[in-house]
Parts: structure tokens; sequence; C-alpha cells
């Protein structure tokens, strides 16, 4: 019986994290929906955008939308990692982390550019889609 309480207390603590999404608008003339996780990311995404160019605008929204000091790192990758991630910090010591990753259909081979924002420790969607404009107006 103790087990059992342990696996049910188990898979309610994993609920909210069990992945529920939604569409959200985003200022992003190049898609105008985002994913909203209940875990607190966006992703959006730019086709017809390298992941360098996303990067690039990457830097400039956030240097625009917090001041330069606010970015605290950067992760390039190496050859063998497609992906860019940027760190910064704002007022109350809170966390956004932005990544930048190639992503293709499989079926399509369709390929583009798409960002995954992170703000605070469960998200902040007002924040996150403030993040996306801004990369946007610097592409």
């Amino acid at each position: 019986m103790k087990k059992l309480s342990i696996l049910v207390a188990a898979a309610f603590a994993a609920l909210p994290f069990a992945g529920c999404v939604n569409d959200v608008g985003v200022v992003n003339p190049y898609n105008t929906t985002a994913q909203w996780n209940s875990i607190g990311f966006l992703t959006t995404k730019y086709p017809g955008k390298t992941i360098d160019e996303v990067f690039q605008a990457t830097i400039r929204g956030l240097d625009q939308l917090y001041g330069g000091t606010s970015r605290v790192g950067e992760h390039r990758p190496k050859p063998k990692e497609p992906y860019y991630e940027v760190y910064a910090r704002v007022v109350g010591d809170i966390k956004i982390t932005v990544k930048i990753a190639t992503a293709r259909d499989a079926k399509t081979k369709e390929q583009w550019t798409e960002v995954t924002v992170s703000y605070g420790a469960w998200g902040n969607l007002q924040e996150s889609q403030k993040i996306v404009a801004a990369i946007s107006r610097n592409l």
C-alpha cells in the first residue's frame, strides 16, 4: 500500500510538467503564433532566417529591452552543437534564457530557426512575448 501511495503522489507531482501547450499571438512577421507550454517556455520560429542572424537579433533585442549589462553569458555552439543560448538577468535577479536552434520538418524537409524563451523560474508570457517582439524588430 505504501508503494502505491508513493506512486500516486509522484504521478500528481508530475502533472504540472505534463506539457500542456497553447498557441498564443506574438509580434513576429515570419510566424504570428507561438507555443506557450505549462512549464513556462515560449517557442516561435523564423523561417528563412539563419541561426546567426537570429542570434545577433537576440543580443540586440535584449540589450534594447534591458540594457547591455543585463546579458550575463552566451553559449556558442561547437561544430556538432547546432544551437546558441543567451543568458540575461534583470531586476529582481530574474533569469532569462533564450535558446536558438535550427529545426527541420521530417516530412517536408523545410528548415527554420526556432527560438525558445524562458523568463523566470515559472515563465512569464508577457515578458517572453516582449523578447520575441524585440528579436523580430532586429531582423
